[in-house]
């Protein structure tokens, strides 16, 4: 098959605007603050520090002092952001969100996570509440925190599931978040011991994405959530280990994606859900930065292999004005339409990732410009049409 070429590469790079708001967002939890000095925070553009909670008087804390992390992370440029809830609430603090966000107290609740924000110097908050705690106040809650948030410029986020919706979040309470952190990872792990394999896989990040767009949240609003850890299905019971472990038993593991019982993401994966962000998403998330591989190992980090082709793709943008082929819709299943200024008659030509070309067809000029992608496998292509008058390219994602 032929390879495709060079120049061709290069003017399948997406637009630069889209690329110089791409957000880079590692949560960091209070528990990984002895590695505030090996995280690179220059290559984030966000930090989650979690988690916050509150006591039965909406006093929030995380438990320790996190001005340290705030400044660090500050001084690299990053925005800083608290994160609230998390995945396990103890008793106490479910107690206390349950009567906190009664109507009767709601309002009293929110100033105080308001106040809690200005005081510790955070941009924004996070909102990372998980499964059984989303409950029916949960959306009245959003839209009145948003509500309270927006005079004071202070941002409000959510971490939610990579393809589902919890049934008490509403449209009003989506359309408050200025944008969604997908959690495209756990969909295997210790609580199906008999059932191993890849918690993270691609194939799966591409279909959250088409899922959250579908649920009415546009690209510009949706981070693609990738994991820093992986699970140990030979273990009993079923136990979680870090990037950084399993990079520090053999560096060969950087780049592979299981051995044996044990899945994670390793560096060829982490650069593709990228550059599937980079096309399809306005960012890539963490979870969690602290688990990164540092110190001896640290040129196996996966946060640097993000930061590589974020910046790879700049640099591209910068030298290249690009010229775009609209194809709709995208993420596409079956066909794919294409809008752009009449070419005449063309070559279509469609690339997989390593540059071969995988469909190919004459399109005449007065032809409807609907081209069938059904027999092409999940994944990104670059797709071009070349005529005397001018070459145009895009990508596209097949579900």
């Amino acid at each position: 098959m032929k390879k495709l070429p060079l120049f061709l590469l290069l003017l399948a790079v997406q637009l630069a605007t889209a690329q110089s708001n791409f957000k880079v967002v590692g949560y960091l939890p209070t528990y990984r603050f002895s590695w505030l000095n090996d995280i690179e925070f220059e290559r984030l553009t966000h930090v989650n520090i979690s988690f916050a909670n509150p006591d039965m008087q909406g006093n929030m804390s995380f438990g320790t002092s996190t001005t340290n992390a705030v400044n660090l992370a500050h001084q690299h440029g990053c925005k800083v952001f608290a994160c609230i809830g998390g995945g396990y609430l103890t008793q106490a603090w479910e107690d206390a969100w349950d009567t906190l966000t009664l109507p009767v107290n709601r309002a009293a609740y929110i100033q105080k996570i308001v106040q809690f924000a200005q005081t510790q110097g955070f941009d924004g908050i996070d909102v990372d509440l998980e499964w059984q705690y989303v409950k029916d106040w949960y959306s009245p809650f959003i839209i009145e925190l948003k509500a309270a948030l927006q005079p004071t410029g202070i941002q409000l986020t959510a971490a939610l599931p990579g393809s589902y919706r919890y049934p008490k979040v509403n449209n009003a309470a989506l359309a408050a978040f200025d944008w969604v952190n997908m959690m495209v990872y756990d969909l295997k792990g210790p609580w199906e011991p008999n059932n191993p394999g890849q918690h993270s896989p691609y194939s799966w990040a591409v279909q959250s994405i088409a899922y959250w767009q579908n649920q009415g949240i546009s690209a510009s609003k949706l981070t693609l959530g990738v994991p820093f850890y992986g699970y140990d299905f030979g273990a009993s019971p079923v136990a979680s280990f870090t990037y950084r472990t399993i990079v520090g038993e053999d560096p060969a593991n950087a780049q592979l994606d299981e051995l044996g019982q044990k899945f994670w993401n390793g560096i060829p994966t982490i650069i593709e859900k990228t550059e599937l962000a980079l096309d399809n998403v306005a960012g890539i998330m963490i979870w969690e930065i602290g688990q990164d591989a540092f110190g001896a190992n640290a040129e196996y980090s996966l946060l640097r292999a993000i930061d590589s082709v974020v910046d790879a793709a700049a640099s591209d943008t910068k030298n290249i004005a690009p010229i775009a082929l609209k194809t709709y819709p995208n993420p596409a299943n079956n066909y794919l339409t294409l809008t752009t200024p009449d070419a005449g008659d063309c070559l279509l030509r469609i690339f997989d990732m390593q540059g071969n070309i995988v469909q190919e067809q004459a399109i005449a000029q007065d032809a409807n410009k609907i081209v069938s992608v059904t027999g092409l496998p999940s994944g990104i292509y670059t797709i071009m049409l070349q005529s005397e008058q001018r070459n145009l390219a895009g990508r596209f994602v097949k579900i």
